[in-house]
């Protein structure tokens, strides 16, 4: 049995006495003291200014050309794959453009699939066979062009991730503004802000236990990435960086917490 719960059983087996006697409760209140005291102490509990759980990554998405939002298929709170599709614009410009160098595609090719067999039979020039094969090439990369224009009016999301906020509607003009916002959710990044008198008390190799406050509760290890080499002058404090795997999206971000030292 520890400490802490030694004190509460003592408590308990005193709590009776104790209202008849002012000395009991005051050896009570020393003991139940002393095993917080020697609790915290036991584990390495840092003496921190701020500690907050975020998202890892925090990502407001644009759209690389200018248009009309056509479809916007996830809402907020949506989880998404990387890959998936966030908006696309109006894109009937675009599309008539591809299906034109398609045809056009089609053409150069039996255009130059017929003069193969002339130049075969000695009846056309090098020359004019390498026209031929030219125009072809280039319809291809026109082809290229067209669909590599008609790919930017839809937006995939760039990580695994949940839609935190959406900023326009299907029908609204979009040119450099973000369209929506997304925040990866696994890892977590947690932040402990630290007075500048504990530096160097904290090691890159060390493992914290992060510790959010209720009704989320729970323990959860972070993996140290980073300390602050720079003190912010103005608060006297740095920062410690730490990563929280949370596959399952059990512990949600902006939770405020403490951190201890594993």
């Amino acid at each position: 049995m520890d400490l802490s719960s030694g004190a509460k059983h003592w408590k308990a087996t005193v709590s009776n006495r104790a209202r008849e006697s002012p000395v009991v409760q005051t050896v009570l209140v020393l003991f139940i003291l002393s095993a917080h005291v020697v609790t915290a102490r036991s584990e390495n509990v840092l003496a921190s200014v701020g500690c907050i759980i975020e998202p890892s990554v925090h990502i407001d998405v644009s759209s690389p050309v200018e248009g009309v939002v056509a479809r916007r298929p996830v809402k907020l709170g949506d989880r998404v794959k990387r890959g998936q599709l966030l908006f696309s614009l109006r894109s009937e410009v675009e599309q008539a453009t591809v299906e034109l160098s398609k045809t056009r595609t089609e053409f150069s090719l039996r255009h130059y699939e017929r003069n193969e067999g002339l130049y075969q039979d000695e009846l056309i020039s090098v020359h004019e066979r390498d026209e031929f094969h030219t125009e072809y090439q280039l319809s291809l990369q026109e082809l290229a062009q067209a669909e590599a224009m008609l790919a930017r009016r839809s937006v995939t999301s760039p990580i695994n991730g949940v839609v935190i906020d959406h900023y326009l509607e299907p029908g609204e003009f979009v040119e450099s503004q973000p369209v929506l916002a997304l925040a990866a959710l696994d890892p977590l990044k947690v932040q402990v802000v630290m007075p500048y008198e504990s530096l160097g008390s904290v090691a890159e190799s060390d493992t914290l236990i992060v510790l959010p406050v209720e009704p989320v509760g729970g323990r959860y290890t972070a993996d140290i990435t980073t300390i602050d080499p720079i003190i912010d002058a103005a608060s006297g404090t740095y920062r410690i960086h730490g990563m929280i795997d949370n596959p399952d999206g059990a512990l949600p971000a902006g939770v405020e917490c403490s951190a201890l030292l594993q």
